[in-house]
C-alpha cells in the first residue's frame, strides 16, 4: 500500500512536468507515493514521457473549457483517496528538498508523539524562479498572516520569514493554511471535502477554519521543504483568464464564505471547535461589518 496520496490540480501549466519529475526524484521513497493529477489542459499541452510512463502517477485529463476551478479539481482528486495513511495537497509548480517525504513525515510523527492527535502541516513555500533555478531559491521558511479583506471578510493572506527559525527544534503553531502545501492524515479527504462553491480567494482561510473546527491543529514547518512559483505570467494561464464570468463566480464565492464564517452553513464546520474559538486563536474577526 502506498504511504502518501499526493493531489495536484494543474491548469494549463508548463511547470507541471518539471514539478512531477522533481517531486519523484527528490523523494527518499518514491515507490511509496501515489500521485493524482487533475490535468486541465489545452490542445497541444504535453507531459514528459517519463511522467506518462511512471506507474505511481495517475493523470486524469480534462479540457480546460470544462474546468470549474481549483477547488472543483481538488474535490475530484480527494474522492480518489484509497486509504493511504498520509495525504499531501500541492500545486503544479514546485521544487523540493532531497528526501522531502521523510522530512515531512518525521515532522508529523514528532507532533503526534507530543500529544497532538490531528496535526496539519501547512505553509506558503518560499519562491523559486524557473529562469534562475536553483540560484534564486530562498532558504527562509515562512509564516502566514492575515493581510486584507473583501466585503468585510478576512480573505487575503501574506507570508513572512519565521523569526529565528534556525534555532527551532520543531514545527511552530500556525493560524492559517496554504492550499499549495497541506500534509495531514489521509482521512482528511473524507472529513473535509474542498468546497467547489469557493472559487479562489478565501479558500485558504475557510480551509483553516474548517480544519480547526474538525479538531486539526495547524503547524508551519520550521525549515524549508520545497519552493513554490508565485509568478503566473510566464508559465501558466489562470482560470479567470479563460473564463469570463470571474465576477459572478467571485460573488457566489463571497456569499458562500460569509455563510460559513457566520455559521449559517454549519454543515461545513466540525463539532470539536467553533468559529469563535478560531477567531480567538487568530486574534481577529473573520468578518467586520
Amino acid at each position: 500500500m502506498k504511504k502518501i496520496y499526493i493531489q495536484i490540480p494543474a491548469y494549463r501549466d508548463s511547470e507541471l512536468g518539471p514539478t512531477l519529475l522533481d517531486l519523484i526524484a527528490k523523494a527518499e521513497n518514491a515507490d511509496a507515493l501515489r500521485i493524482g493529477v487533475l490535468w486541465q489542459r489545452a490542445e497541444g499541452d504535453t507531459l514528459p514521457a517519463a511522467v506518462r510512463a511512471n506507474p505511481n502517477v495517475e493523470i486524469i485529463e480534462r479540457s480546460y473549457v470544462e474546468s470549474g476551478g481549483c477547488n472543483w479539481a481538488r474535490a475530484q482528486l480527494q474522492s480518489r483517496w484509497q486509504g493511504e495513511p498520509y495525504t499531501l495537497f500541492l500545486d503544479s509548480h514546485h521544487r523540493f528538498i532531497p528526501a522531502w517525504d521523510r522530512h515531512v513525515i518525521e515532522m508529523y510523527e514528532a507532533l503526534k508523539r507530543t500529544g497532538i492527535q490531528k496535526p496539519l502541516i501547512t505553509t506558503y513555500l518560499p519562491p523559486y524562479d524557473p529562469m534562475n533555478d536553483p540560484a534564486g531559491r530562498s532558504l527562509d521558511p515562512l509564516q502566514i498572516h492575515g493581510r486584507s479583506r473583501e466585503r468585510g471578510m478576512l480573505i487575503y493572506l501574506v507570508a513572512h520569514p519565521i523569526p529565528k527559525w534556525r534555532s527551532l527544534k520543531g514545527p511552530i503553531p500556525a493560524r492559517f493554511a496554504s492550499l499549495h502545501f497541506v500534509f495531514a492524515d489521509g482521512a482528511f479527504n473524507q472529513e473535509i471535502i474542498l468546497d467547489d462553491q469557493v472559487y479562489f480567494f478565501g479558500d485558504e482561510v475557510v480551509l483553516a477554519l474548517r480544519a480547526f473546527t474538525h479538531g486539526y491543529d495547524l503547524f508551519h514547518p520550521h525549515y524549508v521543504l520545497g519552493w513554490h512559483l508565485y509568478n503566473r505570467t510566464s508559465t501558466r494561464t489562470t482560470h479567470w483568464e479563460d473564463h469570463s464570468d470571474y465576477n459572478e463566480r467571485n460573488e457566489r464565492s463571497c456569499d458562500r464564505l460569509r455563510d460559513i464564517f457566520l455559521g449559517i452553513d454549519d454543515e461545513a464546520l466540525g463539532p470539536q471547535r467553533t468559529v469563535d474559538d478560531y477567531e480567538s486563536m487568530i486574534r481577529d474577526k473573520l468578518i467586520r461589518c
